[in-house]
């Protein structure tokens, strides 16, 4: 995205944000940095249980994200993971035009589709064999994806946001190219000299509201 806006892309995760990656670091308040530092301790446990982040980060994130998402493009990473989170969001001031969602969808169940990822990337890192407790936190993990991000993208969805769904299992370079090829459509970016066909349109994983 940076390439084709000639500038740079901040990417703003809850992750990023706990390791304190300089882009980020710098463009938060000194009060915005006493709040990341308190939570962080909280954080960690709940990233070893697998559960949602603190509110608090998302709080900040979104913060950092109005204050600069006027003057620079910005892309929210792993937005929104729950339902408080896709609240926030849809609190925060955005505007429809201002806000597109890219969605990478489950091909098949989703929880069973995240715990394969979740093994596969463990593997993949050479984290196998996988205890008990790793089990646990990705079992945990799954249940919050099928149970509170994919209510919150509903929910987001409900209020006219636009919300792009990408096969998760395709390979990494085509779904790269179908998102710029989504966002060139809708104004985003600027246009491709050449636009290859990406087949049939996405489709929208069914998922209950919030409650």
């Amino acid at each position: 995205m940076g390439e084709a806006l000639g500038s740079p892309v901040l990417r703003v995760s809850v992750p990023a944000l706990l390791r304190g990656e300089p882009d980020l670091t710098a463009r938060l308040t000194p009060h915005q940095r006493v709040r990341v530092a308190e939570a962080r301790e909280a954080a960690h446990a709940h990233a070893d249980r697998g559960e949602l982040m603190p509110t608090e980060l998302d709080r900040v994130i979104l913060e950092l994200v109005r204050s600069v998402g006027r003057s620079e493009p910005v892309v929210l990473d792993s937005v929104p993971r729950g339902c408080e989170q896709a609240r926030l969001l849809l609190a925060s001031g955005l505007t429809g035009t201002q806000l597109t969602v890219l969605h990478l969808r489950a091909p098949d169940d989703p929880f069973e589709f995240s715990m394969r990822r979740q093994l596969a990337r463990a593997a993949s890192r050479g984290e196998a064999p996988v205890t008990g407790k790793d089990l646990l936190r990705m079992t945990r993990k799954a249940h919050v994806y099928a149970e509170q991000t994919l209510p919150g993208l509903a929910d987001i969805a409900r209020t006219g946001t636009r919300i792009a769904d990408f096969d998760a299992d395709a390979p990494v370079d085509r779904v790269a190219q179908e998102i710029r090829e989504y966002l060139v459509r809708h104004g985003a970016l600027p246009p491709l000299r050449a636009v290859a066909s990406t087949g049939a349109g996405a489709t929208r994983q069914g998922a209950g509201p919030c409650s």
